[in-house]
This record gives C-alpha cells, sequence and structure tokens, in this order.
C-alpha cells in the first residue's frame, strides 16, 4: 500500500499545519502556474511535491528528482524525465495521434513523450540520451546565467533539438504538471532546455513547481520557472502544531514546548521523535529526548561542508556565540560558514546583537558532540581565551579538563555565585554540576555542598533533570538526611504544577525526614501544594499546610513557617473562610520574610496581591505585582517570573488593557517553553489575553491545549480555569451547546474539590447564560440562585454580583420581560464602569442591544452598541469590538452589500468555516479543524449560506472563488 502524500501521523491523515501549507500552495500554483517550493533538509519538499500531484489527479504530472552530483551530468535530468515508467504516452498525446506511430525500434525503447508522426524516425540525441556511457555533448554552465546566448543553432545540437522535441511534444498534450524535486542540483545542459520550454508553453499547458533546498530566495529554481516565480517557504511547525502531533501519537500535550525546542519545529526531527517516543513513552521526554533525533541532525549537519561544521561546533559548545568571538576562538571564516549555515536553515540569521542561534536543540547537540573528547577540550580553551565574560571562561575551563582539580573547580563554584547574582539559576547549577565534577575525591564534604546547592539551583530554574541529577548523586556520596530531603523537594518544586508522579520522592523525603520538625515540615507544605494542584481537595491541603505551619514554629524555622502560613490562608480562602484567611495572611506578612528568600509564587505578598486580584481590587493588585517584578528578576526563579507575567495578565485584562495583557501572556509563554515548565497555567492565561484582546479562535485553541495538559498532569486547578474559558468562547461565538458542556465540566471539577470561593473562578455566570441560550432555564435558574447564595453582599464580590446581574438579566428575558431585563443590564453595565472592568461593561452594552433590538427598538440598540464599541476600541478588545462592529453593521441594512461580499456580514468563526469549505474540506474535517462538534459546523454552514445568498456547497465556493475577494 502505498504511503498518503504528507508526513506519516498516527491517524494516518494530515495533520492541520501540513493541509494548510498545502492548500496555500495549491493556491499560489493556481494562481500562477508557477511555483518555487524552499526548505531545508527535511522540511518536507518532495512531500509537498506527491501531495500537489496527488490533488491535480486529472492532470498528468512528469517528476524530476535531482540529487548531489546530477550537475555533472549532462542531459541526465531530461533522461530521466523521458524514460520515467510513470508516463502514459496515451495520456499525453491527443487522440489524432495514433497508437502506431509511436517508436517501437527494439534497439531502443519507445518514448512515450515522442511521435514519430511529429519527429520522424529516431533521432541521435534520442539515441544518445538511451545509451550508456558519457554523452558526446557537454554544455557549459554558463549558458544557464541569465543573459547568457544560446548557443549555435546547428544540426545535431542536443540543446536545440531537445527544446524543439519538448516544447513540441508537451505544447500538443494536454496540461501537464512539471514536479522539479532538487533544482540546484540539474545539470546545466537540462536546467537551459527545461528553462526554455517553460518559457515558451502558457502555464495552462504547462504548470511546473521545483523545489530547492535554501531558506534564502531559491536562485536555480527562480532561473528555471522564469526569474520571479512565486516563493513558497515551507515553515517550522509551532509549538501548537507540535502539540497536536503529540496528540496523534498519544504524547503528552505538555511535551510539546521540550519537543519544539529540541527539533526546532523541523517536521523530519519532530516526526523521529514522536516515532521513537511512542514506542517507549515511560522512556523520553523533554528533559530525556531519544538519540535518533541527534542522529538524524547528525545527517543534517553531515551535508555541510567540513569548514562550516567546525564553526558550528565551536557555535554549539559556546553560551551566547557571534562572529567575533568565533574568529577569536580560531574560526577565520565564521562569517562565511554561517552565512552558509544559515541558507541551509541550520542556525537564524544573526539577530540585532549579531548572536548565533541554532534552529534546533537537536542540531546544536549534534554540533557540539562532533569530534574526539581530546577535540572538543581544545576548542573549549580556545573559547576560554576568547569570551571576555570570566563565568563563561570559567565554564570553559571546567569542561576543558577530564580530572579532578582543586583550582579549577572553585573557580567554577565561584562563577556559579556571579551567576547566581545576575539571576541565572540555571547557569548556576549547571557550573555546581561541573564544581562537584572537578572537586578531588578526599574533599567529598565540599563535593557533597556544591551538589546540595546545584539542586537548590536547578529548582528555581524549573530543571527537574539538574535536580534529579544532583539528588542523586548525593544519594549515591552518601550525604546526610538533611540534604537528601532537600534534595528531593528541589526535584518536586522543579516540577511545577506536574505532581503526580512525585508520590515515591515525597514518600522518600517524608521517610527521611522523620523526627526532624524543620523537614517534616517542609515535607508537608510540599503535600499541601500537591493537594491543592493534583486532587484539588481544599480540605485535605489545608490539614497539610497546617501541619507544616505548626512544625516550622516548633523548628523555629522563620522562613519556611511564611511559606506554610501563605498555603494555609490559601486554601483557608479556597474553603470559603475568607475571614480566617486574611487573618492567617496577616500573620505570615508579620514575620517579615523576604519575599525572594521563600520564592516569591510562595511569599504572602504574592498571595494578598491574588487576593486584590480575585476580590476587584485591580489597581492596588497590578501595583502590587509590578512591585514583586525587580525581587523575582533577582532571584533568577523561571517560575517565579511566569506567575507574575500570568498575574499580570489577568489584571490588565480586567482592567480593559488588553493589548498589555497580552504582552504579558506572551512573556509567560515564551519563559514556559524556555524553561521547560509546564505548560497548562501560561496556556490558560494566553487563552484569557487572547479572548479578550486577540482572537477568538488563537483563545479557543490555547483553551483546548490548558485543559489537555492539565489533564494529563492531573492538574485540577488549571483543569478547571482552562475549561472555564473554553466554554467562554464558545459561548462568545454563538456556540452555546459547547459552552454549557465545558462549563458543566467546570462544576463537576469544583463540586469534587469542596472549592468554595466564588472570586477565584468566576464560571457561574457564563453557564447560566450558556443554559438560558440552550433552553434549560430551569438549571439555570437553579444554578443562578446558588451562586447568589455563596457571593452575598460583600464587597470583594462586586464584580461577580455584577456578572451574575447581567446572567439574571437573560434568564428574565427568556420569561418575557423584557422591561425588568434592560434595567437589570443597566444596573450591571454601572457596576462594571465603577469596578474599572470596561470590556465586561461592552459585553453588557452588546446584550442590552441585542434585547432591544429584539424589541425592535432600532435607535435604542444602535445607541447601546456605538457605546459598546467605543468602550471596546478603548480597551483594545480585538475580539469583542468585531462583535460590536458586526451587530451595528447588520442593523444598518448592509445584509444586500454582504449578499455580493459574503465575508461583509461572516463572523471571524464563519469566515475561517467559509475558508476551510473553499479549500474542500468536509463537516467532519471543518469541526475538527475548528475544535466544534459537527452539529455546531452544520448551524454555522446554515447561516453561511443564508448571508451570502446560497443554497450548496457548489454555489458557495462560485461565490468564494468568483465573488469580491474575501
Amino acid at each position: 500500500m502505498t504511503s498518503p502524500p504528507w508526513p506519516a501521523s498516527a491517524a494516518d491523515e494530515p495533520d492541520h499545519a501540513w493541509r494548510d501549507a498545502l492548500c496555500e500552495a495549491r493556491k499560489l500554483l493556481d494562481r500562477h502556474g508557477r511555483l518555487a517550493v524552499t526548505g531545508a533538509w527535511g522540511t518536507g519538499k518532495s512531500t509537498l511535491l506527491d501531495a500537489l500531484a496527488g490533488s491535480l489527479p486529472d492532470r498528468p504530472s512528469l517528476r524530476i528528482r535531482a540529487v548531489p552530483g546530477d550537475q555533472d551530468l549532462p542531459f541526465g535530468a531530461l533522461t530521466q524525465l523521458l524514460g520515467s515508467p510513470c508516463v502514459n504516452a496515451r495520456d499525453l498525446v491527443p487522440d489524432s495521434v495514433p497508437a502506431t506511430s509511436f517508436v517501437t525500434s527494439p534497439a531502443v525503447p519507445p518514448c512515450p513523450l515522442v511521435p514519430t508522426t511529429s519527429f520522424g524516425p529516431v533521432t541521435d540525441v534520442e539515441r544518445s540520451l538511451r545509451a550508456p556511457g558519457p554523452l558526446p555533448h557537454r554544455v557549459p554552465a554558463t549558458d544557464l546565467e541569465p543573459g547568457a546566448p544560446a548557443g549555435p543553432a546547428r544540426t545535431g545540437d542536443p540543446r536545440l533539438a531537445m527544446r524543439l522535441a519538448l516544447t513540441r511534444v508537451l505544447g500538443s498534450a494536454r496540461p501537464v504538471l512539471l514536479l522539479v524535486d532538487g533544482a540546484e542540483w540539474l545539470d546545466a545542459a537540462s536546467a537551459q532546455t527545461l528553462a526554455h520550454v517553460l518559457g515558451t508553453l502558457p502555464a495552462g499547458r504547462l504548470a511546473a513547481v521545483a523545489t530547492e533546498r535554501t531558506t534564502a530566495f531559491p536562485q536555480a529554481a527562480a532561473r528555471l520557472l522564469g526569474g520571479h516565480p512565486p516563493v513558497f517557504p515551507l515553515r517550522p511547525l509551532t509549538v501548537t502544531d507540535t502539540a497536536e502531533l503529540l496528540g496523534r501519537r498519544a504524547l503528552p500535550a505538555r511535551w510539546a514546548a521540550g519537543v519544539h525546542g529540541h527539533c526546532g519545529g523541523h517536521r523530519a526531527l519532530t516526526e523521529e521523535y514522536l516515532r521513537a517516543a511512542a514506542q517507549d513513552p515511560a522512556r523520553y521526554g523533554p528533559q530525556r529526548p531519544p538519540a535518533a533525533v541527534r542522529d538524524r541532525a547528525e545527517v543534517w549537519l553531515s551535508l555541510l561542508p567540513g569548514g562550516v561544521r567546525t564553526t558550528l561546533r565551536a557555535a554549539a559548545l559556546v553560551h551566547r556565540p557571534n562572529v567575533a568571538l568565533l574568529r577569536d576562538a580560531g574560526c577565520p571564516d565564521a562569517e562565511d560558514h554561517l552565512g552558509h549555515a544559515v541558507a541551509a536553515g541550520a542556525v537564524s540569521a544573526p539577530d540585532p546583537y549579531d548572536l548565533v542561534r541554532f534552529t534546533a536543540g537537536a542540531l546544536a547537540e549534534a554540533a557540539a558532540a562532533a569530534g574526539t573528547s581530546a577535540e572538543r577540550a581544545g576548542v573549549h580553551r580556545a573559547l576560554a581565551d576568547a569570551v571576555p565574560d570570566p563565568v563563561q571562561r570559567a565554564r570553559h575551563l571546567a569542561l576543558a579538563r577530564h580530572t579532578a582539580d582543586t583550582g579549577t573547580a572553585q573557580d567554577t563554584d565561584d562563577a556559579s555565585a556571579v551567576a547566581r547574582a545576575d539571576g541565572d539559576r540555571q547557569l548556576a547549577a549547571e557550573l555546581l554540576l561541573l564544581a562537584a565534577r572537578l572537586t578531588p575525591a578526599d574533599r567529598a564534604a565540599l563535593r557533597l555542598d556544591r551538589l546540595a546547592r546545584a539542586a537548590d539551583d536547578a529548582s528555581a530554574a524549573g530543571r527537574p533533570d539538574l535536580a534529579r541529577q544532583a539528588a542523586r548523586a548525593l544519594d549515591s556520596g552518601r550525604a546526610g538526611r538533611g540534604r537528601r530531603v532537600r534534595a528531593l523537594l528541589a526535584v518536586v518544586d522543579a516540577q511545577g504544577q506536574d505532581l503526580s508522579d512525585l508520590e515515591t520522592d515525597l514518600a522518600e523525603a517524608r521517610r527521611l525526614a522523620d523526627g526532624d520538625p524543620a523537614l517534616l515540615a517542609a515535607v508537608e507544605l510540599r503535600a499541601a501544594i500537591g493537594a491543592n494542584v493534583t486532587q484539588g481537595v481544599a480540605a485535605v491541603a489545608l490539614h497539610h499546610a497546617g501541619t507544616a505551619a505548626a512544625l516550622a514554629a516548633q523548628a523555629r524555622d522563620v522562613p519556611l513557617q511564611a511559606a506554610a502560613l501563605t498555603m494555609r490562608a490559601r486554601t483557608e480562602r479556597l474553603c470559603g473562610r475568607h475571614d480566617d484567611a486574611e487573618r492567617t495572611l496577616v500573620r505570615a506578612l508579620a514575620l517579615a520574610v523576604p519575599p525572594g528568600r521563600i520564592g516569591i509564587r510562595n511569599s504572602p505578598e504574592y498571595l494578598a496581591a491574588r487576593h486584590a486580584l480575585f476580590d476587584d481590587r485591580l489597581r492596588a493588585a497590578r501595583a502590587q505585582f509590578l512591585a514583586l517584578l525587580p525581587q523575582a528578576g533577582r532571584t533568577g526563579g523561571a517560575e517565579d517570573l511566569v506567575d507574575l507575567w500570568r498575574s499580570l495578565a489577568e489584571a490588565e485584562v480586567r482592567l480593559g488593557s488588553c493589548a498589555a495583557a497580552l504582552q504579558w501572556a506572551h512573556r509567560a509563554l515564551e519563559r514556559t517553553a524556555g524553561a521547560g515548565l509546564s505548560p497548562g497555567p501560561a496556556w490558560y492565561t494566553a487563552a484569557v489575553a487572547h479572548s479578550h484582546g486577540g482572537s477568538f479562535s488563537q483563545a479557543r485553541q490555547y483553551a483546548l491545549q490548558a485543559v489537555r495538559a492539565s489533564r494529563e498532569e492531573h492538574d485540577s486547578i488549571h483543569t478547571a480555569r482552562g475549561l472555564w474559558i473554553l466554554g467562554a468562547v464558545h459561548l462568545h461565538t454563538g456556540d452555546a451547546e459547547s459552552a454549557a458542556v465545558a462549563l458543566g465540566e467546570v462544576a463537576d471539577l469544583e463540586a469534587a474539590g469542596d472549592a468554595a470561593d466564588p472570586g477565584s473562578l468566576r464560571w457561574q455566570a457564563d453557564a447560566v447564560e450558556a443554559l438560558t441560550a440552550v433552553r434549560r432555564e430551569g438549571e439555570a435558574r437553579a444554578l443562578l440562585e446558588a451562586a447568589h447564595a455563596g457571593v452575598g453582599t460583600h464587597d470583594r464580590h462586586a464584580g461577580l454580583r455584577a456578572a451574575l446581574t447581567r446572567a439574571r438579566a437573560g434568564c428574565v428575558r427568556a420569561a418575557g420581560r423584557t422591561d425588568e431585563a434592560a434595567e437589570l443590564l443597566d444596573d450591571a453595565a454601572r457596576s462594571f464602569a465603577a469596578l474599572d472592568m470596561p470590556v465586561e461593561q461592552g459585553r453588557t452594552l452588546l446584550a442590552r442591544g441585542r434585547l432591544e433590538r429584539g424589541r425592535r427598538r432600532q435607535a435604542a440598540a444602535r445607541t447601546a452598541w456605538q457605546q459598546a464599541r467605543e468602550v471596546f476600541r478603548e480597551a483594545e478588545a480585538a475580539p469583542w469590538l468585531a462583535l460590536a462592529e458586526a451587530a451595528l453593521e447588520r442593523l444598518s441594512g448592509h445584509q444586500q452589500a454582504a449578499a455580493q461580499s459574503p465575508a461583509g456580514l461572516l463572523t471571524e468563526n464563519e469566515r475561517r468555516l467559509a475558508a476551510l469549505i473553499g479549500h474542500g474540506a468536509t463537516n467532519r474535517q471543518a469541526a475538527d479543524r475548528m475544535y466544534v462538534s459537527v452539529k455546531t459546523v452544520e448551524s454555522m454552514l446554515s447561516r453561511i449560506y443564508r448571508k451570502a445568498g446560497v443554497r450548496s456547497r457548489t454555489q458557495l465556493l462560485t461565490r468564494l472563488t468568483q465573488g469580491p475577494p474575501l
């Protein structure tokens, strides 16, 4: 069975990124008839040619595949073309040419492209093309250069004969698709002939696609295709694409950032990673990539010249390499070599700081491993002499040594202190591990001290692999139980939200800590965090936190006591004991422990800011978060920074600074990926930010990723949060059924976890609106009353009360009491304005306009929607602004214009569905691509038909392709 014309996947169907690439390439080919495809090694250029040929079953395709060395064989490519067994002469020659006219000489196999009625008997050119051995003629490479003369038109000149033959045959046949794979390796004679034929025949008669292995402008393919063809670069996979491919292999979504960083979005490397990991998922992961990926990367690098590989090895071994540094380290041709590597896709183009970055971690790993151990040590010594940074000099000198050395070990230890002071905790951990390796055996105590500090730095950096390396070395070195417990807890802390598989570490830490109140307090604190995150049972978490606080007080460990009291206050609030939580938080703050000493996210100052956020004291919360940022930057904890950026994004969203929220969310995503942290929380925050200032479609995608990753890590908190924002996005985009399902899951999770703080997760009002929209009014009213009872009259819940008031207006309107609904909406809008929550205010005004439109009060509806539009514009709430403008357009009677241009009235989701249908997607495929149900697609498609004034897919395709552009 032949393989499908796309990269293999577990589901045996193309992934979304590949479908999008094929659709875009096909559009360019249809529009221009010529297409140059570029990309690095292994990006799928050849596979794309197969897919393009498969997408045009009615057009015969001719395939030329050139490889390095073919450029030295004159007419070699055309020999391949004329002798292609996959081409049927009857498919290429008009019916008027009789079958008996084809050459059938037993000495010369028939050429299916050349009928004798057109050209007479077999020519010397044909015989020479089919004969073994060297050809009698050679065409100079200069004939390929632009403006070069075609050469003499003499009898027997193979160039002229082949031009005439191919032009006549392809010109008389029905339309053909020519596929040239590897244009840079075509021999000059074939390239010149093909360029002439392509320049002579129109695209309608002869379409052509040529690939070239480069990330720069494809010069060889461009010359072949006429000089200025459209260029389609095959882009790397994104983190989102990688998450989809992981899902197809039943691998954890939380691996996405790590796999993407290691493979750089390179499709061949990614597929190799997934194949190996799917066979043994327990063996591999983001910190333990399969060796096969590096092997593939070595194949890629082997295609580069030796001098380029030598320069890349030096670049891979140094931190923040640049051209000047590489020159000083013994690579005089570094600039030329890096330019070659950029064109090959192995490194990115230098940034404004002239830094060299590998496009994939596996490439850097393979480049660094090249050569012998002695050769690498020599490179490190050269780099130590070249780097201006004393910390990096110490690192290179340590890496150049293979035996213990007291002086080098101490220098490396000192360098780690500088790195820690600069906030680079990962580098500090790596340096301490090197220092421990170089510490002589007779200084065992110093070695153990260095390993313990390495574990602490690895924990702060979010590197569980480095922390576990230190913990194992401490265990094998027979360290004291205090150091071993702290190292095990460092592994737990480095794991982030993914605490589901750490029961063994906690149990071993508890055993070792028995009888030591301070150690037991530290273990109980982690148990409280685990119960809160993975079990979602606030009462159990509260018990562990209280035990930890008591043990820390007994041990007189003030920093640990502050952290334990903070955790106790957090869980008391989750249990609905708001007053107890405030008193406990005051006790923690009174201990006056600097936040950086116990980790920003564990500090009472951070929790106080989170409580301000929950209580709608938004400006105070933002100020408190910003005040903690410098301390987080100094300590260098990746999770501390990510949590602060995420919290700032949430605050900015509710304050109506949507553009700023997107920036904070983007920073959190980048650091999460770079540090290998659990992605669920950052994806949730990105979904929130995009649902306010980006796009609903992007928000939906991030929400789905957040839910999947959090479920895999048994993180009940962010599973619920992800489901909430997913349900909210479904509600905002008109899919109330999907919204009700997602928000129902939130209700189930909250009930199972005994959480009782409505301010920390505000899903209830959205659930009431969704239930009302799907005609489940009884459930909506019951939920509304329960939520109101839990909120009460305290000022801290003013924003939630306003949201519930807006939801109640929907229930009242459904009961036909429209005047009462209008009053409720006005009251909610005033409350949101007073709380300085403009997006919620604008959302309420949208509901007010819909109410007035339903009462046929066009002027009142227009006023409400205009007010909403201004509020959204001021807040830079892009998706909400689009909703307001669409409502005003409908009100202004633009339906007739929209019938001529369907996009004029289409919502964002409808426009996306129309594009998918235009590319041939079925309802099921569109539903999968848009992450909605098939029923939702069917409903949406009916609305598109109505707005576009069509009745079928065929009519819609005609409207999309022949009407005004979308």
